[in-house]
Order: structure tokens, then C-alpha cells, then sequence
């Protein structure tokens, strides 16, 4: 007896979600995208910086797209890590573009990949992995969730220095007018290969 496999869009993607991958729709439209930093990794600063190195996303006003971050990981490549914590730093910023004496006075952006590998859409939003960002200081106040823990790991040492990784689950959702970017509650000298996954959602 033969058996019809063929499955509808609507019904493809409700299988896809059973066998749990909720952004294959949003990836196959090519709405998600993803900023990786070099390999050889790169410093996560103190939250007082006012040069965010590693991932940063901007969502200038009028971009017309929410951005739903996915995932974020950091993997330590070389250098001490310090006793603290890695966190998500957001603030509101009412402009559309790098602008003297505003509170992003330069940003280094990079066209981001996109997950429909070899086409998708162009990005709406502003995003970087490297470079000079230039801001006016973060504050503690800014510092809006805890990501993982940072331990003095050194190359010579037996210790392990596992993969760090956060599924953000659809539980931040970064409007126009709002930057965010990674940081550290302590200073350290520890460098990360970093990346950034996010989809833009039409307003």
C-alpha cells in the first residue's frame, strides 16, 4: 500500500515544531542572522566601557523590525578569565545614525550572515562583531541580565572552559531605538570567539 508523504507549508511547519525547530519558518524567510567574531576571539569589557568590543546590535528608530534574540555563545581561546560574570547590556538610543556628542558616536557595522545560507533578506538593523564602537559609558543600570559566569582559567592548566551558551527563548525582544551588547562585571583579559543569532520580525 503506497502512502502520500506530501505535506503543505502549513503542515511542514507544524511537524517542524513538533520535532522542536521553532525558527526554521523565520530561517527558511530568511529573517534570522547571525554576527560571529574572529575565531581567535575577542575581549568582553567591563560594563563601564565606552568600546564595546564582540557582538553588538543596534536597532536604530524607523527600522520597521523587532529583533528576537535567539542565542548567544562564547567560547575562551586564550588569555585569564577573572572571577564575575558575563551579562546583556541595553539602552534606549533615540537616533538613527552615528552622530558627535550622541551616545553612539561611532559604529564599526558588518553585514551579518544570514541563515538562509546564500540568500535571505538584507538586514534591517545594525550589528557588528568587531571594531571601533564608540558610546557613552555604560552603567549598572544597564546591566540587565546575568548570562553565565567567568572562572580564572589559564592555558596551563588541567580545568576545563566549557563552551558558554544562552538560548534567550523568545525573552528578549529589542525594539527600534534600543542597543545591546555583551559585558563583563569584572575587567579581564580572557578572549572570546563569540556569536550572536537573531530574527527581525516586521513591526
Amino acid at each position: 500500500m503506497a502512502y502520500d508523504m506530501k505535506l503543505d507549508g502549513g503542515q511542514f511547519e507544524q511537524l517542524m515544531a513538533k520535532l522542536g525547530s521553532k525558527h526554521h519558518a523565520d530561517a527558511l524567510a530568511g529573517r534570522v542572522f547571525s554576527q560571529t567574531t574572529t575565531p581567535l576571539g575577542l575581549a568582553i569589557p567591563i560594563y563601564t566601557t565606552v568600546t564595546p568590543l564582540g557582538n553588538a546590535l543596534w536597532n536604530p528608530t524607523g527600522s520597521g523590525v523587532n529583533c528576537e534574540l535567539i542565542n548567544y555563545n562564547a567560547a575562551r581561546v586564550s588569555g585569564v578569565e577573572a572571577f564575575g560574570a558575563i551579562g546583556l547590556m541595553a539602552r534606549k538610543v533615540a537616533q538613527s545614525n552615528i552622530a558627535t556628542g550622541a551616545q553612539i558616536t561611532a559604529f564599526a557595522e558588518v553585514a551579518p550572515i544570514n541563515g538562509l545560507v546564500g540568500g535571505g533578506l538584507a538586514s534591517k538593523v545594525k550589528s557588528s562583531n568587531a571594531g571601533t564602537i564608540t558610546i557613552t559609558a555604560g552603567v549598572a543600570a544597564e546591566y540587565i541580565r546575568n548570562l553565565f559566569g567567568m572562572l580564572p582559567v589559564i592555558d596551563t592548566t588541567a580545568a576545563e572552559s566549557p563552551l558558554k551558551e544562552v538560548d534567550f527563548d523568545g525573552t528578549v525582544i529589542v525594539e527600534p531605538g534600543v542597543l545591546i551588547w555583551f559585558a563583563a562585571t569584572v575587567a579581564s583579559v580572557a578572549l572570546f570567539a563569540q556569536t550572536l543569532t537573531w530574527k527581525e520580525i516586521p513591526r
